[in-house]
């Protein structure tokens, strides 16, 4: 049964929601919410379907906005002028991932019938869906991991051994450049961070996995948009409680607690730009986990945790940090920094796709290169 978004206090708990599982990435609540709340204001209802409410045959893609961290500072006016670049042709997200898709579908001489969020983070799952209203079409409910990722390979589109390409890439100039095929996903994904430092970021509007719903469907997260709403009420009812502020999130993920503190440091591990956000939190521990040093490893989002010289959590598992007064999820676009209390809350992947040898393996620490296994944190000490 599709379900309708269609006032402002579902939609915040959509993207409080989304934030809590975008992990540290995929931006802050009010960025999907900037969104999806004119569109709602203006009368139209935001639909999620059921892949079972679509014919198999029905084609679908995902829309996402590939790129990196932008550097502080604009590009030099006179490097703008000598590659000719006077005017944006698409300025905002949504017209330039509507291009893309059509450009896609143009391609391969095909229509769409859905869209598919590729991971879950309030600014590139709200993108989709509204995407999917300016092009007439509804948005599934389920995405291709259940988190926010930081590459294109690491989804389980990937452990089905589906290829990206074709993939359409449209920049905000409003260059369009059609990938036909890729090496594989890694190069797929590295060719979007080279085309956004050619033009200067601000982000590709990529759309690619032009595939049927029959084909969709073994990598669906399935009914983990409509999650995201219940998970964003469980913080938002929670934070007006004096006492058990997480209860509610308990209940509703299975998940607990890991630890609470107060950051001393964030330190960078890398700083390029277009690229991605790399760094570390230092944190030390409050309550009854005084004593203990945290850090929290990041690239985009939170992938791996340490207690001390002990590793006690690792991706593909979830882990937000959390506001311990307000409940809201804290972004890696600058919330935590030294001096700030946080509670660091974990629960397990969405699928069982994430809990075998190969989905471990893909979004793994060994995929990062931190040289050790992933770490259970139902295990480890509470």
């Amino acid at each position: 049964m599709a379900v309708v978004i269609s006032d402002i206090e579902t939609a915040e708990n959509f993207c409080w929601g989304l934030t809590f599982f975008g992990t540290g990435g995929g931006g802050r609540i009010e960025a999907g919410l900037d969104m999806l709340a004119p569109a709602i204001r203006a009368g139209r209802k935001l639909t999620l379907v059921s892949p079972d409410e679509l014919s198999e045959s029905d084609w679908t893609c995902w829309a996402i906005i590939l790129g990196g961290k932008d550097p502080d500072e604009p590009p030099a006016p006179e490097d703008l002028a000598r590659l000719r670049l006077e005017k944006e042709e698409f300025p905002t997200l949504v017209p330039r991932l509507v291009e893309s898709a059509k450009e896609l579908t143009t391609y391969a001489g095909v229509k769409l019938g859905a869209l598919v969020s590729m991971e879950l983070s309030s600014a590139a799952t709200s993108a989709t869906i509204v995407t999917g209203l300016e092009l007439g079409i509804p948005t599934i409910d389920g995405d291709y991991v259940g988190r926010a990722i930081p590459e294109l390979v690491l989804s389980k589109m990937e452990l089905i051994g589906k290829p990206p390409t074709p993939v359409m890439m449209v920049d905000r100039w409003g260059n369009r450049i059609l990938v036909k095929s890729a090496v594989n996903a890694v190069m797929a994904d590295w060719i979007g961070r080279m085309v956004s430092r050619a033009a200067y970021g601000r982000g590709i509007a990529t759309t690619g996995h032009l595939v049927q719903v029959h084909e969709a469907r073994p990598a669906l997260v399935k009914g983990s948009l409509s999650r995201s709403i219940k998970v964003g009420a469980a913080l938002r009812n929670g934070a007006k409680l004096k006492d058990g502020k997480l209860q509610s999130l308990i209940a509703e993920t299975a998940g607990r607690v890991l630890f609470e503190g107060e950051a001393t440091s964030v330190d960078w591990l890398s700083n390029e730009p277009y690229m991605w956000r790399e760094l570390v939190y230092t944190i030390q521990g409050r309550g009854k986990w005084k004593g203990a040093t945290y850090k929290v490893w990041v690239k985009n989002e939170h992938h791996a945790i340490w207690r001390d010289e002990t590793v006690i959590a690792t991706s593909p598992d979830i882990f937000a940090v959390l506001d311990p007064e307000t409940n809201r999820p804290l972004t890696t676009l600058g919330d935590v920094t030294p001096g700030r209390p946080v509670t660091v809350f974990g629960m397990k992947a969405l699928d069982d796709a994430w809990r075998t040898d190969a989905g471990r393996r893909l979004l793994g620490p060994r995929h990062f290169n931190l040289g050790f296994d992933y770490v259970d944190f139902e295990r480890a000490p509470a």
